[in-house]
């Protein structure tokens, strides 16, 4: 007569306690499908976590957006124009907008460090500089709005003569990742 063997379940459990313990590869790797068990990924795995890409919040013109440091920036609708013959580069159309930011933090704001960029149809949109209709470029860049007070600045951009969407990327702080992608159409 053969004699059955019987299993036992707790030293089973043991097994793959230690197996888990032990470092045992994830039949689901981090951030991607379940692998079919015997199978491993085409993915290399890293011991580095991945950087996060921090969302970068879209805003209608028009809107606030308040950033992590506590500054509020609006960026007005926008005005479309005819630049004139003493306009930097030379354009046929162009955007004007009104960025007024709100020092809502506890210490003066730098605005030189502000950036904003446009982007149309894909391509970065050159800001214009037209003096003779008043958009100069930021002539305060070096000063500090102090906490708790607000300036108006004003940007234009050359733009496509026909109407299609505009994207205004404004960076408060050019150290950080921290951005609002204002959009529209102009």
């Amino acid at each position: 007569m053969t004699a059955v063997r019987k299993g036992r379940p707790g030293l089973a459990v043991c097994a793959l306690l230690a197996l888990t313990a032990c470092g045992a590869e994830s039949a689901t790797p981090t951030g991607g499908a379940a692998v079919p068990p015997g199978t491993t990924s085409r993915a290399p795995v890293s011991d580095t976590p991945a950087r996060e890409t921090p969302a970068q919040p879209a805003v209608l013109f028009g809107a606030d957006h308040r950033f992590g440091s506590g500054l509020v920036v609006n960026v007005s609708e926008p005005k479309t124009f005819t630049p004139s013959d003493s306009a930097f580069p030379d354009a046929d159309r162009a955007a004007a907008f009104t960025l007024t930011v709100y020092n809502e933090t506890d210490k003066p704001y730098r605005i030189s460090q502000l950036s904003v960029r446009a982007a149309s149809g894909g391509e970065r949109a050159p800001q214009v500089v037209d003096p003779t209709q008043g958009y100069t470029g930021i002539v305060e860049a070096d000063s500090d709005l102090p906490a708790g007070e607000r300036v108006e600045l004003s940007y234009a951009f050359a733009v496509p003569p026909r109407h299609e969407m505009l994207k205004l990327t404004v960076c408060p702080d050019m150290s950080r990742e921290s951005r609002a992608i204002y959009h529209g159409t102009v």
